[in-house]
């Protein structure tokens, strides 16, 4: 493979007839399904409501989270607000609940007009031991109290309050129910999907069962191995898909069970268990026929790809390329490079400062964009998987930029925090 070099975040002269002919390896969806040797049927369930909720109330909600965006560029902490717009946008997108839509709005607005520092909805809570205060729902507390937690395991601290919010999952009846409850969502039944409430309870228990520093910050009398060992046997037995190796969320519509596969339920269980997971080579093929299919299901969002996502498939890949062949590594390889163009060209200002359109959190803006280019090595050859000889002249401006960038901020939110650190390491 010729040497293709980056030679600015802004300008693509030189990289834009390499990348042209690296694009023309890359398959059609019909072509993947024959050069890969494996097809993968996409059956998105029929979810009539979301649209009819998205037409009701996304005009009121789309000038909030802009408000929102504006008010921590000039550095207000809106933490609480941004908590009670993620519960209002799950409302909307998975169920029929226009009462608490409502009444979720009517908060969001009041948590504006309060002009105090929103700093205490990120402070642990004393009643059950969780992050997340302006949330409601226990699977947000729940996936809001991990980031926390790491930080403390990071600082060598303990938690002030013991965890109680995890009572709900400390035996493994308890786990098994839970998930009977959340992998297969009736849509006939109650009109709600369980999809995002299954990726934030896998994304949080995952990472606090499987990953084995924050064993140092969990209750001393918790289950943990106990709970892990449950986790995997339900990830593993119960819930993979054996054709494609994905994970999803399940549909019963008119007696029949459609399993879909989806990206990021399947990168957080890919990742918190470092890639030991069974059918590693078909999640592999899966994930090259997703190029074409939208979000969650697949890479694309909003007719591109943004960091977060690339950043899921970048990962994904890094644990699958033994499971490649040559023609597939250069696929890879290829895929790897348009993604590297976009993040840097249309993610980014020439200062290096994230847009934050694709999100509701400047944090969360830095945090994934940093991510997608620590993954693919642009900032430490040590992790180049898929372009070992590849040189990017111009990254470490773009790391001091960031970095600045990053400090300016002067956040505690976790996600900074983390895009911190990995700025920060080197090779």
């Amino acid at each position: 493979m010729s040497k293709v070099t980056i030679t600015s975040a802004g300008r693509w002269l030189g990289l834009g007839a390499g990348l042209m002919a690296l694009a023309l390896l890359l398959p059609t969806a019909v072509e993947a399904q024959i050069r890969y040797g494996f097809s993968v049927r996409f059956e998105e369930p029929e979810l009539p409501y979301k649209r009819d909720m998205n037409r009701w109330y996304r005009p009121r909600l789309n000038p909030l989270v802009e408000e929102i965006r504006q008010r921590q560029a000039n550095g207000e902490n809106l933490t609480c607000s941004v908590q009670i717009y993620r519960e209002a946008h799950w409302l909307v997108n998975y169920t029929t609940r226009g009462a608490e839509v409502e009444r979720r709005i009517g908060d969001l607005k009041k948590s504006l007009a309060d002009d105090r520092d929103q700093s205490w909805a990120a402070q642990q809570d004393e009643s059950d031991g969780s992050w997340g205060a302006c949330y409601e729902s226990w699977f947000f507390r729940l996936h809001a109290s991990v980031d926390p937690l790491k930080e403390l395991q990071v600082k060598g601290e303990k938690p002030r309050y013991r965890l109680k919010f995890l009572e709900q999952v400390d035996t493994v009846e308890e786990l098994e129910a839970l998930y009977d409850e959340m992998i297969i969502s009736r849509l006939d039944v109650d009109g709600t999907s369980h999809r995002r409430d299954l990726n934030l309870v896998t994304t949080a228990l995952g990472q606090m069962l499987w990953l084995p520093e924050l064993a140092e910050v969990l209750d001393e009398d918790y289950p943990r191995e106990k709970m892990a060992q449950a986790l995997i046997r339900i990830v593993d037995d119960k819930w993979q898909n054996q054709e494609t190796g994905y994970w999803g969320a399940w549909y019963e519509q008119g007696g029949r069970i459609n399993k879909t596969d989806d990206l990021s339920i399947t990168f957080h269980i890919v990742s918190y268990r470092k890639g030991d997971v069974k059918r590693l080579e078909q999640i592999a093929r899966t994930t090259l026929n997703l190029r074409e299919t939208k979000y969650p299901f697949g890479w694309h969002d909003r007719g591109t790809t943004n960091n977060h996502h690339s950043y899921d498939v970048a990962k994904l890949l890094r644990f699958s390329w033994p499971y490649l062949n040559d023609y597939q590594r250069l696929a890879v390889s290829a895929e790897i490079s348009i993604m590297l163009a976009r993040s840097l060209r249309l993610t980014m200002d020439g200062q290096s400062r994230f847009f934050t359109d694709a999100y509701d959190n400047i944090g969360d803006a830095y945090y994934f964009g940093v991510s997608f280019l620590d993954e693919v090595g642009y900032f430490r050859r040590s992790k180049r998987f898929w372009a070992r000889d590849m040189r990017f002249p111009k990254a470490e401006i773009i790391r001091l930029r960031l970095l600045a960038n990053l400090e300016a901020l002067n956040s505690q939110d976790p996600m900074v925090q983390a895009a911190l650190r990995k700025v920060r390491a080197t090779d």
